[in-house]
C-alpha cells in the first residue's frame, strides 16, 4: 500500500465509543464538513447581512482547523474583507460596487486555498454568490 492509502486506512479504524452522549453548545463541524448558508431567498437588507453574519461565523470556525500560515494569512484576509463588506452595507448608502468588488476579492481568495481545504471552496462560492446578491440589492 503507499503510505496515503495506509494513513487513509488508519484515520477510518479510528472509532470512538462515547457512554452519554455528546452536548455542543453551538454548531459542530466535523472534518471538512461546513454549514450551508441559503443565499437563494435573499430579498431585504437585514437577509443579506444575517448572511454575511453566517459567513463571519464560518470562517471563525475555518480558522480553528490545523493550517499553514499562508492559509491562515489567506483566511484573515477573507475575514477582513467580509468585516468590511459588513461595515459597508451598514451605511445609509452602501456603493453596491464596493461591495461587489470586495466580495469577488474574497471569493478568489477562498478559491484558492479550496484545493487544500474543502470548506474553503464552498465557503467560496457562497461569498461569490452573495457578490451577485449586492449588485441585485445595492445596484452598481
Amino acid at each position: 500500500m503507499t503510505k496515503k492509502k495506509v494513513e487513509s486506512n488508519q484515520q477510518a479504524d479510528r472509532i470512538y465509543n462515547i457512554k452519554g452522549g455528546i452536548h455542543a453548545g453551538r454548531d459542530v463541524v466535523q472534518g471538512n464538513q461546513t454549514n450551508i448558508i441559503k443565499t437563494e431567498n435573499i430579498q431585504t437588507l437585514p437577509e443579506f447581512i444575517t448572511a454575511l453574519q453566517q459567513v463571519q461565523a464560518q470562517i471563525t470556525e475555518l480558522k480553528q482547523q490545523p493550517l499553514t500560515s499562508a492559509q491562515r494569512r489567506n483566511v484573515e484576509i477573507v475575514e477582513g474583507q467580509v468585516t468590511e463588506v459588513v461595515k459597508e452595507v451598514q451605511k445609509p448608502k452602501p456603493l453596491g460596487e464596493r461591495v461587489k468588488t470586495t466580495l469577488t476579492e474574497a471569493r478568489e481568495t477562498m478559491e484558492l486555498l479550496g484545493g487544500s481545504l474543502a470548506a474553503a471552496a464552498t465557503l467560496g462560492t457562497t461569498i461569490g454568490t452573495l457578490a451577485l446578491m449586492a449588485i441585485k440589492l445595492f445596484g452598481g
